[in-house]
Protein backbone atom coordinates (compact mmCIF):
# COMPACT_ATOMS: atom_id res chain seq x y z
CA UNK A 1 0.00 0.00 0.00
CA UNK A 2 1.48 3.38 -0.91
CA UNK A 3 1.98 6.08 1.72
CA UNK A 4 -0.85 8.36 0.62
CA UNK A 5 -3.40 5.52 0.60
CA UNK A 6 -2.20 4.27 3.99
CA UNK A 7 -2.36 7.80 5.46
CA UNK A 8 -5.97 8.13 4.32
CA UNK A 9 -6.85 4.71 5.75
CA UNK A 10 -5.17 5.33 9.11
CA UNK A 11 -6.68 8.79 9.59
CA UNK A 12 -10.10 7.44 8.65
CA UNK A 13 -9.90 4.52 11.10
CA UNK A 14 -8.55 6.66 13.92
CA UNK A 15 -11.00 9.53 13.44
CA UNK A 16 -13.94 7.42 14.55
CA UNK A 17 -12.27 6.67 17.89
CA UNK A 18 -8.85 6.36 19.45
CA UNK A 19 -7.08 3.02 19.14
CA UNK A 20 -4.69 1.38 21.58
CA UNK A 21 -1.64 -0.12 19.88
CA UNK A 22 1.00 -2.37 21.41
CA UNK A 23 4.06 -3.53 19.52
CA UNK A 24 6.02 -6.73 20.03
CA UNK A 25 8.90 -4.66 21.43
CA UNK A 26 6.71 -3.35 24.25
CA UNK A 27 5.83 0.11 22.98
CA UNK A 28 2.21 0.89 23.84
CA UNK A 29 0.26 3.99 22.87
CA UNK A 30 -3.17 5.41 22.13
CA UNK A 31 -3.53 7.07 18.72
CA UNK A 32 -6.31 9.22 17.32
CA UNK A 33 -6.87 11.49 14.34
CA UNK A 34 -8.42 14.91 13.95
CA UNK A 35 -7.81 18.06 11.95
CA UNK A 36 -5.72 16.17 9.39
CA UNK A 37 -3.13 15.03 11.93
CA UNK A 38 -2.45 11.95 14.01
CA UNK A 39 -2.09 12.25 17.77
CA UNK A 40 -0.30 9.94 20.18
CA UNK A 41 -2.12 10.60 23.42
CA UNK A 42 -0.18 8.32 25.76
CA UNK A 43 2.94 6.32 25.30
CA UNK A 44 4.71 3.90 27.59
CA UNK A 45 7.49 1.39 27.15
CA UNK A 46 7.20 -1.95 28.94
CA UNK A 47 5.36 -0.61 31.97
CA UNK A 48 3.06 2.26 32.94
CA UNK A 49 5.79 3.70 35.17
CA UNK A 50 8.16 4.35 32.25
CA UNK A 51 6.43 7.08 30.29
CA UNK A 52 7.99 8.16 26.99
CA UNK A 53 5.68 11.06 26.29
CA UNK A 54 2.22 12.33 26.96
CA UNK A 55 1.35 13.96 23.64
CA UNK A 56 2.86 13.74 20.17
CA UNK A 57 1.53 15.14 16.91
CA UNK A 58 2.22 13.40 13.60
CA UNK A 59 1.80 15.38 10.41
CA UNK A 60 1.07 13.86 7.03
CA UNK A 61 4.52 15.04 5.86
CA UNK A 62 6.28 13.14 8.69
CA UNK A 63 4.12 10.08 8.14
CA UNK A 64 4.98 9.95 4.43
CA UNK A 65 8.68 10.53 5.13
CA UNK A 66 8.86 7.64 7.59
CA UNK A 67 6.72 5.47 5.32
CA UNK A 68 9.28 5.97 2.54
CA UNK A 69 11.91 4.32 4.77
CA UNK A 70 9.71 1.53 6.15
CA UNK A 71 10.53 -1.25 3.65
CA UNK A 72 14.24 -0.58 4.00
CA UNK A 73 13.94 -0.79 7.79
CA UNK A 74 11.93 -4.05 7.64
CA UNK A 75 14.58 -5.52 5.33
CA UNK A 76 17.24 -4.82 7.94
CA UNK A 77 19.23 -2.15 6.16
CA UNK A 78 21.64 -0.76 8.70
CA UNK A 79 21.36 2.84 9.73
CA UNK A 80 17.84 3.32 8.41
CA UNK A 81 16.17 3.76 11.80
CA UNK A 82 18.83 6.23 12.90
CA UNK A 83 18.61 8.14 9.62
CA UNK A 84 14.85 8.55 9.72
CA UNK A 85 14.78 9.13 13.50
CA UNK A 86 16.92 12.23 12.99
CA UNK A 87 14.22 13.57 10.67
CA UNK A 88 11.14 12.60 12.71
CA UNK A 89 10.94 12.12 16.47
CA UNK A 90 7.77 10.09 15.87
CA UNK A 91 9.49 7.29 13.94
CA UNK A 92 8.63 4.48 16.37
CA UNK A 93 4.94 5.42 16.45
CA UNK A 94 4.70 5.75 12.68
CA UNK A 95 6.45 2.41 12.12
CA UNK A 96 3.97 0.81 14.53
CA UNK A 97 0.98 2.39 12.72
CA UNK A 98 2.32 1.25 9.33
CA UNK A 99 2.83 -2.27 10.67
CA UNK A 100 -0.71 -2.39 12.10
CA UNK A 101 -2.60 -0.92 9.13
CA UNK A 102 -0.61 -1.83 6.00
CA UNK A 103 -1.84 -5.43 5.90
Amino acid sequence: MNGETLWNHVTSVLSSSGVEIQTTTGLWFTASSRDGRLYVDRAIYNSPSSELSMKRTISKKDFLLVHSYYDRWVNGETGVRHEVSRKSRNTAYIFALIDKYSN
